[in-house]
């Protein structure tokens, strides 16, 4: 589980998101609201928006609600929850405020439906499929 996870918030545009994602090398953050999560906003979310990553809202965009774990959950309870609903990562969750962030590559799992390298500023892939 990663502790120190970085967040937007709903207001941020999806272009700050796709800063974040690829400074941190991340495929997804959490969308986080008076320090309660409300969202996660992943690569997908940026390809569906990419000819507008400016002016879209994350609100626009998240995932909400999503599946989230708590620091006493198993890893095998988190695959499976990760396998069950195709996500490749659950927001941790204690006392309602989130502590974490745990993703298939902590716990050695492929992505559910990995995707090419993109680059959402050009909008294309950077590499052949």
């Amino acid at each position: 589980m990663t502790r120190k996870v970085v967040t937007v918030k709903l207001a941020d545009t999806l272009a700050a998101a796709a800063a974040k994602m690829k400074a941190g090398a991340f495929h997804r953050v959490p969308v986080v609201e008076a320090n309660k999560l409300v969202g996660i906003v992943s690569e997908f979310d940026l390809k569906r928006y990419a000819d507008a990553l400016d002016s879209t809202p994350v609100e626009i965009a998240m995932t909400r609600d999503p599946i989230t774990v708590m620091p006493s959950d198993t890893p095998q309870h988190a695959a499976a929850l990760m396998s069950q609903h195709e996500v490749g990562a659950l927001p941790v969750i204690h006392g309602g405020k989130l502590v974490g962030i745990v993703t298939t590559k902590d716990l050695m799992m492929p992505e559910p439906h990995p995707l090419p390298e993109w680059d959402p500023r050009t909008q294309r892939k950077t590499r052949d499929e």
